[in-house]
């Protein structure tokens, strides 16, 4: 699917604010390169500037930093960048690479990126690999195999490129990253996370998994998803797990897009930050990637078996946010989901009411909403042939309950406690401790659940289960 490609002049018009301010800030000779060029031809914001210069991108950084009111910064890599941050504008400045504007622009990773407009005279474009013409086609090309050999994080960029503006990537370049594939290991796991996670920001998630499949990335992106592919499931699925994960990512993505629909419309609710998001997107990646290390078959009956594989993946988890160097927040979020995702579901399998409900939201806390959208992606990606549609029907009128549920307590809080820890441990002569914790616990569950809503049966809740324990 080729984009929409704005003319040439349309193109330049859109890049004259920034020639301009580059120009009154800097007295040597500097270019408008790459990404921003490519931007501007597909009518997309211009957030992030690329500059080049001949010499000494502090300098002309710095020039910049005071004329913008902005701030500047050295870059760790290996061209000794700088950027200048202005507002939500990024200008990065590289010296440039090559005896000449040209071949600075003949050693970028993809022709749409090896474009260049002269901030001295904007009737100057340069583009010496045809870039215009392949973003006119909607295709992603690298000129030279060697641009992939220099950073293999650009077999990487290339999906991402050509998911996020719904390109193609041409058959040569195509056939040089799945040569290259392998390489992809060399690349630090931060950067790996950096565009991994640009892919999944947009619409067609799993478009874009596919796509890292059909390079052969994803076994150097996430071996324990590639595990998963040909592993067959029990009858109740449709899928093996690997498509099946594919298809739970689907529907985080659909059910995050359209909550109201899936899981009723609660006063207070509110969309997921960014980090929330992502932890529902990995979770649906990795929810059961332990499969591929549990599978087995029931004794009696022979069926497919998965027994601890949400324990075992939670375990993996650790592994990859080790490869990643993700933060804390992602990698305790995203365990916590892969561990509890089968919880939801077996609340159908018992009395499932208020104080079940009430259990099941603790155990997720503090990630109830995605725990919540995980378990029905989940759920509604199974459809095999033992299957029923009324059980998928009871999943999401527990879901949609717990849902009301958890976005209520968000609101107006859970009931503040009517005896302290302090009172609990006079009235029944138990010392801090884990019985006393024990029974904090209780009389929190019992006034969350509307049993206990005074002090005087605070008093006979916490003195009666103090009993139970002797």
């Amino acid at each position: 699917m080729a984009m929409h490609v704005l003319g040439t002049n349309e193109a330049l018009e859109r890049l004259a604010d920034p020639v301009r301010r580059i120009a009154a800030a800097c007295s040597e000779q500097a270019w408008l390169v790459g990404g921003v060029i490519r931007d501007a031809f597909l009518g997309r914001s211009l957030d992030d500037i690329d500059i080049v210069v001949g010499s000494n991108p502090e300098h002309v950084a710095r020039a910049l930093a005071r004329a913008e009111g902005g701030t500047a910064f050295g870059l760790s890599d290996r061209h000794g960048g700088w950027r200048v941050v202005v507002g939500a504008q990024h200008i990065d400045v590289c010296a440039m690479q090559g005896s000449s504007i040209v071949d600075d622009l003949q050693q970028r990773d993809f022709t749409m990126n090896a474009m260049a407009v002269s901030c001295a005279d904007m009737s100057v474009v340069l583009d010496p690999l045809g870039g215009a013409h392949d973003l006119l086609g909607g295709t992603v090309r690298s000129a030279n195999p060697a641009v992939l050999d220099d950073d293999p994080l650009r077999l990487l960029r290339a999906a991402r490129f050509a998911h996020v503006l719904g390109m193609t990537i041409d058959a040569q370049t195509h056939a040089w990253i799945v040569e290259r594939a392998a390489s992809l290991t060399s690349v630090s796991g931060e950067r790996i996370f950096s565009e991994l996670g640009a892919l999944l920001d947009v619409p067609e998630q799993r478009r874009g998994i596919r796509m890292l499949d059909e390079l052969g990335l994803l076994a150097a992106v996430l071996p324990e998803l590639d595990a998963c592919r040909g592993i067959a499931q029990s009858r109740f699925h449709h899928l093996d797990v690997f498509d099946h994960t594919l298809a739970v990512l689907d529907n985080s993505e659909d059910i995050i897009a359209a909550p109201g629909f899936h899981l009723g419309d609660v006063p207070g609710m509110h969309d997921l930050d960014i980090d929330a998001r992502r932890i529902v997107q990995l979770a649906s990646l990795l929810h059961d990637v332990g499969k591929p290390l549990t599978r087995g078959s029931h004794p009696a009956t022979g069926s497919v078996t998965f027994v601890g594989h949400d324990d075992v993946g939670a375990r993996l988890v650790d592994d990859v946010c080790d490869r990643w160097s993700t933060s804390n927040r992602i990698r305790d979020g995203v365990k916590l989901l892969v561990r509890t995702h089968l919880a939801l579901g077996m609340l159908l399998h018992g009395p499932g009411d208020r104080r079940a409900r009430w259990r099941y939201l603790r155990s997720v806390q503090p990630r109830a909403a995605e725990a919540i959208i995980l378990s029905l992606a989940d759920r509604l990606a199974t459809a095999g042939i033992d299957d029923r549609r009324r059980w998928v029907r009871r999943h999401a009128e527990m879901a949609r309950m717990l849902w009301s549920e958890h976005w209520f307590e968000s609101v107006e809080g859970i009931p503040q406690p009517l005896l302290t820890g302090d009172e609990i441990a006079s009235l029944t002569g138990i010392a801090p401790g884990p019985e006393l914790g024990q029974l904090v616990r209780v009389l929190a569950e019992e006034q969350g659940i509307g049993a206990v809503i005074s002090r005087d049966q605070a008093v006979a809740c916490v003195e009666s289960a103090a009993r139970g324990m002797r």
